[in-house]
């Protein structure tokens, strides 16, 4: 793998956040949360990358066990998504 950029990289740290928030917003209301932190690293290497997410959801009403693993596991799907379009384009070149 190419190392990613720096615009790469702020792409897929936007896109992991976007579908975590995306998918806890379309399952609880809003009005529910007190706060919902999302912390997303990622550390850019030679030929990969590392990459973390962190959700903390503070609500007041009883939220689905799974809901920020759920989260988690798009964001990670968008990710791998965005990845395989990214060696496909560059495989074009």
């Amino acid at each position: 793998m190419i190392k990613l950029t720096q615009d790469e990289a702020d792409e897929i740290i936007k896109l992991a956040h976007n579908t975590a928030e995306k998918y806890i917003l379309d399952n609880v209301n809003k009005k529910q949360f007190e706060d919902i932190n999302i912390m997303i690293n990622l550390k850019a290497l030679e030929d990969s990358f590392d990459i973390d997410i962190n959700i903390k959801l503070d609500s007041d009403v009883e939220l689905p066990s799974d809901l920020s693993q759920k989260a988690i596991d798009l964001s990670l799907d968008a990710v791998d998504e965005y990845v395989q379009a990214r060696k496909e384009r560059l495989n074009d070149y």
